[in-house]
């Protein structure tokens, strides 16, 4: 069962459920004989309950969350099947979403054609929270993540043995009992540049606790792993990047406006991303979806799209959590 009819189910269901509440019964002069009623639910709940389902609809269209608008306008349609306007929004929601989807794709081939694997990968996962059965654009997301991988590993390998000679140089010069090397934190920079990004940002950090009053190599130290984290950012590593920018800010003693800026975008783009790849887990995997949009509200808690999503998921799960103890 996917997610969007397990949650059309679960609002049947409550229909369902309050239509089996015994109506009370008005006292006789006679004994009345045991009766199973099932009465329709109160027309103020029903109504209530379809009103809350319109507003729930127009505010997702609204926010560009064309596929819960679809979910809400579904469930309208099954409570009240020959309502045309329900059904005509309906539709109009599904030709909207498979819009987005055709216009998203290929936004995604046409980055990845020009080389910004980054955009095109945001565009695909785009395209999957609208349509997670959309072969191609998963085919092609995980292309772009091989490809990503492979470009990693391999320039680890080749800078691995670089790398250890200069961590191995600098140890012995801290370790040495000689007067501080003037050179000491050039040794450290080049250990950045040499790609181990954890061992460089641990060589400066150590220069930086040693020399706090030096503004000069602090900024020096900060820009390189600035630079660092711009070049993770266009190998579309995000995480790692805002890792380093907000290191680069802590070195350097200040941030400075083009590292804020970027650190902002990323959180955003961060929780952007999440929420997709919440989207896609969610109608199969209910818990893998709430951990998600938790790790995205973390990057970007002003996301009002996953604070949303997050409630629902866990407002669903604890009505879950209730039918299975009452099992």
């Amino acid at each position: 069962m996917n997610g969007r009819s397990f949650r059309v189910g679960i609002a049947l269901g409550c229909i369902a459920l309050s239509a089996c509440a015994p109506s009370p019964v008005e006292p006789d002069t006679e004994p009345a004989r045991p009766v199973l009623r099932l009465d329709p639910p109160p027309r103020t709940s029903r109504a209530g309950f379809v009103a809350r389902h319109i507003e729930l609809a127009k505010r997702a269209h609204e926010s560009g969350d064309l596929a819960a608008a679809e979910d809400h306008w579904q469930v309208l349609t099954l409570i009240e099947p020959d309502n045309a306007s329900y059904r005509a929004s309906l539709e109009g929601a599904r030709e909207a979403i498979r819009r987005a989807v055709r216009e998203q794709y290929q936004a995604a081939v046409n980055a990845r054609r020009g080389g910004d694997t980054t955009r095109a990968r945001d565009a695909f996962l785009h395209v999957l929270a609208l349509d997670p059965s959309h072969a191609d654009a998963a085919r092609a997301l995980r292309e772009i993540e091989q490809q990503a991988m492979a470009r990693t590993q391999g320039d680890r390998a080749a800078r691995a043995r670089a790398v250890d000679d200069i961590v191995a140089g600098a140890r012995a010069r801290a370790a040495a009992p000689a007067p501080a090397d003037p050179y000491d934190l050039e040794q450290r920079l080049e250990i950045m540049r040499a790609g181990d990004a954890q061992a460089g940002v641990r060589e400066l950090r150590a220069w930086v606790d040693a020399n706090p009053g030096d503004k000069a190599g602090r900024l020096r130290a900060g820009t390189a792993v600035a630079e660092r984290a711009r070049d993770a950012e266009s190998k579309g590593q995000r995480e790692s990047a805002l890792s380093l920018y907000e290191q680069a800010a802590l070195l350097a003693g200040a941030s400075q406006s083009d590292w804020a800026a970027r650190v902002q975008s990323l959180r955003k783009s961060l929780g952007d991303q999440y929420y997709a790849e919440g989207m896609k887990m969610y109608r199969t995997d209910l818990g893998a979806a709430i951990r998600h949009w938790e790790a995205g509200v973390k990057f970007d808690p002003n996301n009002a799209n996953l604070q949303m999503r997050l409630r629902e998921a866990k407002l669903a799960q604890q009505k879950l959590q209730k039918i299975g103890d009452r099992q």
